[in-house]
């Protein structure tokens, strides 16, 4: 019996559009009590660096104002979760939270009508940077309904350029100018962070009805094999037939065939087309002339005679070859989502490495000693604004295969030292008590992936411990040092203690608070752990606590490693005078750059395209001592190949060191590959600076030379 099956269309482009929607605002009320929360904590760090510059009257007022709209705003996230609106009526949602959100931008423009001074060096950094932070931070917050970022960032970054330009002075003008770059910067950003949600989400719907209608085939191949009649002869030892049914001819193509008693078997095979001969064989696939797939089996009885059925799997095999083909159109389909977002996280990365690289010009500016613990928090501000993309990054680097560890003698008293300092904060606003206990020990390792390793372990602490305690300590184990991260939170049950270093994974996280984390903390220990050839233990109580605990090779060669703010840092007499050609098809991280690059005293050429790189080299003022080059630029031109063309132009190998904000691992391990040294965005300027140094002194080196 024939059997037709209906295939359902593959959903188009604009399907799901309601649902992308929907599923868009419930991502910016998710992200609401976070944005929230940060809003107190930098007004909190506003309220206490002019509280003896400004009248403290203005001060309170203005907080009591914040703590009134964000009040409301916290009334309005919980009235919203408790509804949980249909997605018909969710965009009445959105309007509301955008009238959240013009409150609480107009509450720091009205900030920085209050409060910004330029005379005072320190209330111009202060909210200055503020702001960039907040609006750099919105982008992830609200860019999923761009109407609510537009109204936070447009009052608050436009007051902050109108009062700095009212003021008329040469160093207001500047910030005016860099934060009015930040701010077209932020947009651009914002724009392209809704793209990536809005595709995400659409790819996300779109696989999940693949899946769907990839069920729904193989449910309905099952019923239609179970309901198939079958084809069915018996024949004796002597090969002479005995019994079979119509569906044993009909599926032959023998309908004209005398089929009766006593007639040997192997006549009526014979009259198929083609014959059919079973011959010893169990199970085969017989094809007819017409394109018939007819599935044989035999099996033979105690007496020596053989019951043969015949099943027709024509059908069958039309939908495995469908069900291949839809396999392959997914995974098509994830293909291209992955290097969507690939493409998103570079776009992504360039606002924010101008925000470093704006930040730093900023600093090189005030020297004001009484600043530079403000300085320093505010370095820490905005470092936690790409933490989410360095942790994709990083995995994206370790499935690439890209990371190479350097492994020596580390010292861990000043690992444990920054830890300490890193942390302390985090314990305060958790509600915990850190405590990391001093290490008079050396071990074999890699400084910056043990660092990471041990800051992923106590954040995790941290984050799950409430009014608790966390210590961290060591301990000689023989000829191995073991560091262990102790904490008295609520516990592991023991059968997630192996799930718990999956990617994404996260206990008591269900519905995924971006405050929580990522999931992808312990994943990146694992993986670094393994790398490094280092033992990861956990051993955990549910309800009294866990520890996890590294073990380490240790040695006898003691090694200290000096640290440095980049906030704060001194301008390089190294790279004075040098002529450092930039190549960047960004033009807000080109101007960020190239001033930075002036404060530290080089002669910078800025570019956007191979063919002005060219030019340049190609110049009067003969080759620069320097090439500093994104990896991706227009019309997909390859970074890597300009270098080496600009070079083959120079005439001399110029030293040149690459950027790039892609995360996609074939990227990755093409840029690594590459020679070159390799810096990703967002780059801090202490990082670039030591490299460039490096480059020169190679370059100056006998063994270059």
């Amino acid at each position: 019996m024939a059997t037709s099956v209906s295939t359902a269309a593959t959903p188009h482009a604009g399907a799901f559009r309601n649902d992308v929607r929907a599923e868009l605002v419930r991502y910016l009320y998710r992200q609401a009590p976070a944005s929230i929360v940060a809003l107190f904590i930098v007004a909190g760090i506003l309220a206490y660096v002019l509280w003896d510059i400004v009248p403290q009257q203005w001060l309170i007022g203005w907080l009591a104002a914040l703590v009134a709209v964000n009040t409301l705003r916290f009334a309005q996230i919980g009235m919203f979760f408790h509804r949980n609106p249909p997605n018909e009526g969710i965009t009445r949602w959105a309007v509301i939270s955008a009238a959240g959100s013009a409150l609480v931008g107009t509450v720091w423009a009205v900030a920085c009508f209050l409060f910004l001074d330029p005379a005072h060096p320190i209330s111009l950094i202060t909210i200055t940077v503020i702001l960039m932070g907040l609006s750099a931070g919105s982008i992830v917050n609200l860019a999923s309904y761009l109407p609510s970022f537009w109204v936070v960032v447009g009052p608050s970054m436009g007051a902050l350029v109108g009062v700095l330009l009212w003021h008329g002075d040469s160093i207001s003008n500047t910030v005016a100018l860099l934060a009015a770059v930040a701010s077209i910067a932020y947009v651009v950003g914002a724009r392209n962070v809704h793209r990536l949600l809005t595709g995400s989400l659409q790819l996300s719907f779109e696989n999940l009805a693949l899946r769907r209608e990839a069920e729904e085939k193989t449910a309905l191949l099952e019923a239609t094999l179970h309901n198939m009649r079958q084809g069915i002869s018996l024949s004796d030892k002597n090969g002479r037939l005995r019994m079979w049914n119509p569906q044993f001819v009909d599926l032959l193509g023998v309908p004209g065939m005398k089929v009766s008693e006593d007639v040997p078997i192997r006549e009526i095979l014979s009259g198929a087309r083609p014959p059919l001969d079973l011959g010893d064989l169990q199970r085969a696939e017989y094809r007819r002339d017409d394109g018939v797939v007819v599935e044989v089996a035999q099996n033979a009885m105690p007496d020596g005679g053989r019951v043969v059925t015949y099943t027709d799997i024509t059908d069958l095999k039309r939908r495995e070859a469908a069900l291949e083909a839809a396999r392959r159109s997914a995974e098509q389909a994830n293909v291209a989502k992955t290097r969507f977002l690939a493409a998103a996280s570079h776009d992504l990365r360039q606002p924010i490495h101008a925000l470093g690289l704006l930040f730093a010009t900023l600093a090189d500016r005030v020297r004001d000693e009484s600043t530079v613990p403000v300085l320093k928090q505010i370095d820490g501000a905005v470092d936690a604004i790409d933490s989410m993309l360095n942790s994709l990054l990083d995995i994206s680097k370790l499935d690439a295969g890209v990371v190479r560890p350097e492994i020596g003698p580390v010292d861990l008293a000043p690992l444990l030292e920054r830890l300490n300092d890193e942390h302390q904060p985090i314990a305060i606003v958790t509600g915990n008590r850190l405590r990391v206990r001093p290490a008079d020990a050396v071990v074999l390792s890699d400084a910056a992936m043990l660092q990471r390793i041990l800051a992923n372990l106590v954040s995790n602490a941290l984050r799950y411990t409430v009014d608790g305690r966390v210590v961290v300590g060591a301990r000689r184990c023989g000829r191995s040092i073991r560091i262990e991260v102790y904490d008295n939170g609520p516990g592991i049950p023991a059968d997630a203690l192996e799930d718990i270093f999956l990617e994404f994974h996260q206990l008591g996280n269900p519905e995924r608070d971006r405050r929580k984390g990522l999931g992808l903390g312990l994943a990146i220990v694992k993986r670094l752990a393994d790398l490094l050839g280092h033992g990861i233990e956990v051993r955990s109580t549910v309800g009294r606590g866990s520890r996890f605990s590294v073990t380490l090779p240790w040695s006898a060669t003691p090694q200290r490693t000096a640290t440095h703010s980049a906030a704060v840092a001194a301008v390089g007499a190294d790279l004075h005078g040098k002529r450092v050609l930039v190549l960047d098809d960004d033009v807000a991280v080109l101007d960020a750059m190239s001033s930075l690059l002036e404060r530290w005293g080089c002669d910078v050429i800025t570019t956007t395209t191979p063919e002005e790189a060219e030019a340049g080299i190609a110049s009067d003022s003969g080759p620069p001592d320097m090439l500093i080059v994104d990896y991706r630029l227009r019309r997909h031109a390859s970074g890597i190949e300009t270098i080496a063309r600009l070079q083959e132009l120079a005439g001399n190998r110029i030293p040149a060191l690459v950027i790039t904000g892609d995360t996609a691992p074939d990227r990755l391990r093409e840029a690594q590959e590459s020679g070159y040294p390799l810096l990703h965005k967002p780059v801090k300027p202490a990082q670039l600076r030591a490299v460039m140094r490096q480059l020169l002194l190679r370059k100056q080196s006998p063994q270059e030379t």
